[in-house]
């Protein structure tokens, strides 16, 4: 930062005493304007070496800006480093920029303390925070909370933690939570800020450790596919009794082990199968004999005779697993196939309402 801070160019003559945009920035500011323009590859021999307090000066610097219009860009060029003729248009600032920028270049426990430092304290954050808390303990928590609450900070966390919460409570307290991400979506922003700092007073706080809307369907959905049958079976049937539309929506955006044999395509089953370790093809294998008899039977004619023949033989070794062995096998094989899907090595078969 020093090396860039104090490359200032002379300004030229004809811009005298007269006051420019510019002059509002502080050098901290238009060093991070200037390597928010070379871009992070440009900028690496640079960032690489920054001390942990330059690198916050830094990010603090990146996360105050905002939109830099063109002539203060241009004038911030001149004055530390040449003028150029191709320049972009703004720079845009904040601290996802600021993260981004130090990512490749800074181990990821020196960002993270950075990044605390310089964020301001935000509901975003605070669902951050919430994302690393211990499952039973936020399930206790919750617990006691207002179903409509408990609701908007299960729509706040990765879909498979907070499936993992509500396996951690009573089926019918469930129940009541997932009916509240009916509503959740349409709460006002100010609302649900509100009820994430009550959350980090009330919780994060003795823990020690915006918002976007969603819709309720796609939100509940994927959550249940990390749900144990148990739940899923509890708040699917109690939707089909009080929101039947609610119900089938929620449905159709749901992909669970009994859904493969209708969504994956016979060519990447074997694929799939490979990127797994045996026992747990074998023990999801086995709990789908109960479960899932379609997708069962789907996977063993997918893939070679001969691989086949020996699941079946090892399948048949097995005594029954227990239900969430089972269920947990099951959703590693998930997790492959999203993973994979993600990477644009399969495509999901669609299916239409």
């Amino acid at each position: 930062m020093t090396e860039l801070t104090t490359a200032r160019r002379n300004e030229p003559a004809a811009a005298g005493n007269q006051h420019r945009p510019s002059d509002q920035l502080t050098q901290a500011q238009k060093a991070a304007i200037v390597i928010g323009i070379i871009g992070s590859e440009a900028a690496g021999p640079l960032l690489e070496k920054m001390d942990e307090t330059t690198m916050r000066n830094f990010a603090t610097a990146m996360s105050t800006l905002r939109k830099i219009e063109p002539e203060t860009v241009h004038e911030i060029i001149r004055e530390f480093l040449y003028d150029l003729d191709r320049l972009p248009e703004t720079v845009h600032g904040g601290t996802n920029k600021a993260r981004e920028l130090l990512a490749d270049y800074v181990p990821d426990a020196t960002l993270t303390r950075i990044m605390n430092d310089v964020e301001a304290p935000s509901s975003t954050n605070i669902w951050k925070k919430l994302g690393a808390i211990d499952e039973t303990a936020l399930a206790e928590f919750l617990t006691r909370e207002h179903p409509q609450t408990a609701a908007v900070v299960l729509s706040n966390l990765p879909s498979d933690q907070a499936a993992k919460v509500l396996g951690r409570v009573e089926p019918e307290v469930a129940r009541d939570m997932v009916f509240g991400l009916t509503k959740a979506g349409s709460l006002d922003s100010s609302v649900v800020d509100a009820i994430a700092f009550s959350v980090s007073e009330d919780f994060l706080a003795n823990q020690r450790v915006g918002t976007n809307s969603f819709r309720p369907a796609e939100r509940i959905g994927s959550i249940m596919n990390f749900t144990t049958g148990e739940i899923r079976q509890a708040v699917l049937g109690f939707l089909d009794q009080t929101q039947p539309e609610l119900a089938d929506a929620v449905k159709g955006s749901m992909f669970t082990f009994q859904d493969i044999h209708e969504r994956v395509e016979r060519r990447d089953i074997a694929a799939i199968v490979r990127n797994l370790d045996q026992d747990i093809v074998l023990r999801a294998l086995k709990g789908a004999e109960d479960n899932a008899p379609a997708s069962h039977e789907f996977i063993l004619s997918s893939i070679s005779s001969r691989m086949a023949e020996q699941m079946r033989e090892a399948l048949g070794e097995i005594e029954k697993v227990k239900i969430r062995e089972a269920e947990e096998a099951q959703q590693e094989f998930l997790k492959v196939i999203r993973e994979m899907e993600g990477n644009g090595e399969l495509k999901l078969i669609e299916i239409d309402d």
